[in-house]
């Protein structure tokens, strides 16, 4: 028996992407409805938060090049409502212009007596590391010098302006009985809607899907409990690892640990001084931490060529059935792209919409709704896409790896991969 109609080229090509966007559909029902039980959750932990806040605590901040939020950042830190804490600050060198910030910053809020924490260290990067990124490097000399009654070491990026309570709630939340790990994530809006900066925020709206599922920690708002990075040897694992966050996950779980993502802490990124070229590459580099230390990346590899793939070939026949004039592929093509980037647009608005609460309940507004604003995403969707595609590709294929002005070299050796800095 032959069935003409699913066996021509364009009803493949549509259930292809009908069979693509199904395992995205229900992936982000899943995220909504875990969102929207742990924003419930820690709702409901606000009457006994304040038990945590006498535990003892290290807040490490490494630095490199000075951000044009690092004032805002420690203005926020000083503010913080925990009660028995410490700040850590390592810089590059003395000479990074992020010193004398870090310097005067932490003067000024010690002085007039608005800073919170019972000591702040500022100091530089001891050595520069044969292997492993010097974030990694500025980490474990954190790490590997703790005051003796530490119990969680928060970190906290130089562009994540935190709220008051930031601090308490990741402490309240690690110090869970079998959790080891907790953090936020990011969330971009743009105050200019650009572009490029569209382009960020529908491609960061996946990630933080397939990072709640993969469970990858994000280290711009993370908190690692000291027996669990002394259990699962953490210290020695960045090493030789490009970022610290994504190595954690592996060595976390197999020691027995939990990780939880606390979406109320989730950071809101306004910046849109950002273009295409570095973007991508940013979103490269961002996928290819995923490649090096998680797992689970031949899944996040096989969804990125998958789609790209496959939108690609569809655009291709589309253009082909217009040259030819073959109009029944051109719509059967054409509708089944337009489902899918209906699909993908709205599983965007879901995912935006439940950070919205969650934030909410954690201190912070997203901005209101814009039919303007959602039109103009639905219009950057595909550019978004061609941009994951390249990002995808890059990131399978790299050897080396720029990161802050440090070219780094990717190997592999005895299995894994570590990185080393190129002479």
């Amino acid at each position: 028996m032959n069935f003409p109609l699913v066996s021509s080229p364009g009803a493949i090509v549509a259930m292809v992407l009908v069979a693509l966007i199904v395992p995205q559909v229900f992936l982000t029902a899943w995220f909504v409805f875990a969102i929207r039980s742990r924003t419930v959750e820690f709702v409901s932990r606000s009457s006994v938060r304040c038990e945590s806040s006498r535990i003892p605590v290290e807040v490490v901040l490494c630095l490199r090049g000075c951000d044009e939020t690092l004032e805002n950042v420690f203005d926020a830190l000083g503010m913080q409502n925990h009660e028995n804490w410490r700040l850590r600050v390592i810089v590059d060198s003395v000479n990074d212009p992020a010193w004398a910030v870090a310097n005067a910053a932490i003067s000024k809020l010690t002085q007039s007596g608005r800073a919170t924490w019972k000591d702040a260290i500022l100091e530089p990067l001891a050595e520069r590391p044969k292997t492993g990124s010097l974030k990694c490097a500025s980490l474990r000399q954190a790490l590997l010098t703790l005051d003796p009654p530490t119990q969680v070491i928060a970190m906290i990026d130089a562009d994540t302006v935190v709220v008051r309570q930031w601090l308490l709630s990741l402490v309240d939340e690690c110090m869970r009985p079998g959790v080891g790990a907790v953090s936020g994530n990011r969330w971009y809006e743009p105050v200019h809607d650009s572009l490029s900066g569209t382009v960020r925020t529908i491609w960061n709206a996946g990630a933080i899907v397939q990072m709640t599922a993969f469970e990858i920690p994000w280290g711009g708002s993370l908190a690692v409990r000291r027996q669990a990075v002394e259990a699962c040897g953490w210290t020695e694992v960045i090493r030789t690892t490009l970022c610290e966050d994504t190595s954690l996950a592996a060595p976390l779980k197999k020691s027995g640990w939990k990780y939880r993502f606390l979406p109320s802490l989730v950071a809101i990124d306004q910046d849109d001084a950002v273009s295409i070229g570095p973007l991508t590459r940013w979103i490269a580099r961002q996928l290819l931490t995923a490649r090096l230390h998680h797992p689970l990346w031949p899944l996040v590899a096989i969804h990125g060529l998958s789609t790209s793939i496959a939108l690609g070939a569809s655009l291709a026949m589309c253009m082909g059935a217009l040259v030819t004039k073959d109009w029944p592929m051109c719509v059967t093509v054409g509708c089944a792209v337009a489902l899918y980037e209906v699909v993908s647009i709205s599983l965007v608005v879901m995912i935006e919409e439940v950070l919205r609460t969650a934030v909410a309940a954690g201190g912070k507004k997203l901005r209101p709704r814009s039919a303007g604003r959602l039109l103009w995403r639905a219009a950057m969707l595909p550019v978004t896409q061609g941009v994951y595609a390249v990002a995808v590709v890059l990131a399978m294929t790299s050897r080396a790896i720029e990161w802050r002005g440090i070219l780094y070299e990717v190997k592999k050796s005895a299995g894994s991969f570590m990185v080393k800095t190129k002479e």
